[in-house]
């Protein structure tokens, strides 16, 4: 028993919801069916439309131009190229004035009364929330709304699309601006984050005994240490080795010898065939 008790309580929060939107349903559906009948009659009494009237007449009395004709039997459900229809009256097309009223706002506008702000927001490619603002709405309730239930006429909705499609160049930059601002501070914070990367587990440095190299004596300490036997020493021993170094390139130019072809030589040097080649031609 307790359980079902407990069920019964979970299920009261779901179950009043819908019992509210149901009622709402209800009462728009109920609202919407006395507004069409009362609008029905007021077109009917305002362009003194009859069931006998052919669809020419209606035609005529909507102030339709020919090139918006073909367009509105069409969305009327005929053929737009059968001249034929034109004569023929609303009551035998079954085409209540209403109906044909309605048409002929959709041919001009794109839209009529009881289009819903849903249906104009994708139409005319403008954002609902947007659409809404415009037209003085708050909330989600009113998307599936008709203009006609909630009380705003044709030429409300026709303002509106105007003056968001003069605007809609500045809302595009606008958009376009904060995008960049929110991409380029991303960039900066990541970057300033990436930056500070470096500080984390950073080795401690260990202090190391540098040795200090030994200073060298100057030129003047040397000079005073060396005495007069080493300096004579020193010349001594740097002539000696000079002298032996002229020596040793002296004998290495005596044995060297340059390389020479004796074939090429035999034409200047006197070689014995020569001479004895000379002698028999003598005889």
């Amino acid at each position: 028993m307790r359980k079902i008790l407990c069920l019964v309580l979970l299920m009261i929060p779901l179950i009043l919801p819908a019992q509210d939107s149901l009622s709402v349903m209800l009462f728009t559906s109920a609202q919407l069916d006395s507004l069409m009948q009362a609008r029905e009659q007021e077109v009917t009494t305002e362009y003194g439309f009859k069931p006998s009237d052919t669809l020419l007449e209606v035609a005529e009395r909507l102030d339709l131009k020919n090139d918006k004709i073909g367009e509105w039997k069409e969305i009327l459900g005929l053929e737009a190229k059968n001249v034929n229809l034109d004569n023929m009256s609303l009551s035998a097309l079954g085409i209540t004035p209403y109906k044909a009223f309605l048409a002929h706002q959709k041919a001009i506008r794109q839209f009529d009364e009881t289009s819903t702000l849903s249906d104009i927001s994708k139409t005319f490619s403008i954002p609902i929330h947007k659409l809404k603002t415009m037209l003085g709405f708050k909330g989600d309730n009113q998307d599936h709304y008709s203009i006609q239930l909630l009380g705003k006429t044709t030429d409300d909705i026709e303002n509106a699309i105007q003056e968001y499609q003069d605007h809609v160049q500045g809302f595009g930059w606008s958009v376009t601006l904060i995008g960049m601002l929110v991409v380029f501070s991303a960039l900066i914070i990541t970057s300033f984050f990436i930056g500070q990367l470096v500080h984390l587990n950073r080795e401690k440095k260990t202090k190391e005994d540098k040795a200090k190299p030994a200073p060298t004596a100057k030129a003047s300490e040397v000079a005073k240490v060396l005495d007069h036997d080493a300096l004579v020493a020193a010349i001594t021993a740097l002539h000696l080795h000079r002298m032996d170094m002229e020596e040793r390139r002296k004998l290495a130019l005596t044995f060297r010898r340059t390389p020479t072809n004796q074939w090429r030589a035999s034409a200047v040097l006197s070689m014995p065939n020569r001479e004895m080649n000379s002698y028999r031609r003598n005889k």
